[in-house]
């Protein structure tokens, strides 16, 4: 379908005098890139923001602007719907929902959208040039209905891990009623560098203005130099219901996850997620998780238990820092009497700084505290083991195109064990570059 250009043109000039009313600027950034119709540095800025401010609706405005700008017409269609949804009087949203829906040929969708408009009484030039459009439109026949984005990614990249199988730091240890034994060579730490690829697909399509579906798969393997027995596969599989209801934003998600250990099945864990998020003013979201898992071990039998465990979110963004504060808490259920050694009941904090220095890079640092509580003392010792794990992670993206960027990474975990066979750290660097693609 083609429209006339000057008929656009014109609209388009009526609309920049028209004003959007939100919320007080959050995104200095991304509002400057838009004011000076830097689209392509928009839509990179606004990508980055995406995963802390989807949902606000003066962030989804300017992320739908700059993605219809730069050609990604499906993101544009998602962000701007949850406008219209939030914020329905507001004219000049619905306008470049209308714009979008063009661009992917779903002219019905574009026609109700410029009716909604003359209903809410826009100014005189605006309601010419609509109804130009209408008339235009509505003598084409031509309709595809499209509502799908898909994402693409994959990584590849090299590192090294000081203590790949998470073992102890010293062949001889004491444990209390045992004296002094020695460990199995397997049982002390190996160090060992390591190649890394990473395949991710997802997909969301958009029901309507109030619901949608994804499909997540990340695909990831390791090879270590030193000892294969290690090399690792972890394998995410996700599947879900949105629902988008104001300012708030809801997910059902049903998920398996096999993981493979030197090329066997190691462990297996379904399980369903419940998460509920809330606008909580600009720029602030509130959300809650719910998990039920079933944990399959596939080496260790009395290992198999069900999890259960809530999370709760705190973001917040200031200037160009995000900030995210968490809390966990989970319990363990042993499928056997005897496995309750290996059942533990849980607790933590979390806290995640991400700044973003440029439109090209970004860093961030992210701190979480974990508290294990197993409910049975084991053949080892006779206290129930007690672990207390640090987790400090790093990292920095530098975006080289518009698909490509160079991504570094560093861990640290510390274990603290009242039984000191479990006492370990562990260290590990990795560089790559990562690929994206529609």
């Amino acid at each position: 379908m083609k429209v006339k250009t000057t008929l656009w043109l014109s609209l388009l000039i009526t609309l920049l005098g028209m004003n959007i009313v939100y919320a007080q600027n959050t995104f200095p950034l991304l509002e400057k890139y838009i004011k000076h119709q830097q689209f392509t540095k928009a839509f990179k800025q606004a990508s980055k923001l995406r995963s802390k401010f989807e949902g606000d609706p003066r962030f989804d405005y300017l992320y739908g602007l700059s993605a219809l700008q730069t050609g990604y017409y499906n993101e544009a269609v998602f962000a701007l719907e949850r406008v219209v949804v939030t914020t329905p009087k507001i004219i000049r949203p619905r306008l470049e929902l209308a714009r979008s829906y063009l661009k992917l040929n779903n002219k019905t969708a574009a026609i109700q959208e410029f009716e909604t408009v003359l209903v809410l009484s826009p100014p005189a030039k605006v309601k010419e040039k609509v109804n130009a459009y209408l008339r235009e439109l509505k003598n084409d026949k031509n309709q595809l209905v499209r509502k799908s984005v898909v994402k693409r990614s994959m990584t590849f990249a090299v590192g090294y891990d000081d203590n790949i199988n998470f073992g102890f730091d010293d062949q001889l240890i004491d444990l209390p009623g045992l004296g002094i034994i020695k460990l199995n060579p397997t049982s002390i730490k190996q160090g060992s560098g390591f190649i890394e690829s990473k395949l991710q697909f997802q997909q969301k399509k958009l029901r309507n203005r109030q619901q949608g579906t994804f499909v997540i798969a990340n695909l990831r393997h390791r090879d270590y130099f030193k000892n294969g027995d290690f090399n690792l596969t972890d394998v995410d599989l996700r599947t879900g219901l949105l629902l988008y209801e104001k300012n708030r934003q809801y997910q059902f998600i049903v998920r398996d996850r096999p993981i493979f250990l030197g090329g066997k099945l190691y462990t297996n864990i379904l399980g369903a997620d419940v998460i509920a998020s809330q606008g909580m003013g600009v720029g602030n979201i509130l959300s809650a998780s719910f998990s039920a898992e079933k944990y399959d071990h596939k080496k260790i039998a009395l290992a198999d238990r069900a999890r259960a465990y809530l999370t709760v979110n705190y973001d917040t963004q200031t200037s160009n820092l995000q900030h995210r504060i968490s809390s966990y808490l989970g319990k363990e259920w042993a499928d056997e009497a005897g496995g309750k050694q290996f059942s533990r009941n849980i607790q933590g904090l979390g806290y995640k700084l991400t700044k973003n220095w440029d439109v090209n890079n970004k860093s961030y640092l992210s701190m979480d505290f974990h508290h294990y509580k197993h409910q049975a003392a084991s053949a080892v010792s006779p206290e129930k083991r007690d672990d207390d794990r640090i987790i400090i992670s790093s990292g920095h993206e530098w975006q080289t195109t518009d698909k490509t960027a160079i991504v570094f990474s560093a861990r640290h975990i510390r274990n603290k064990s009242n039984v000191n066979l479990y006492d370990a750290n562990r260290n590990e660097l990795k560089i790559g570059v990562r690929y994206e693609w529609d």
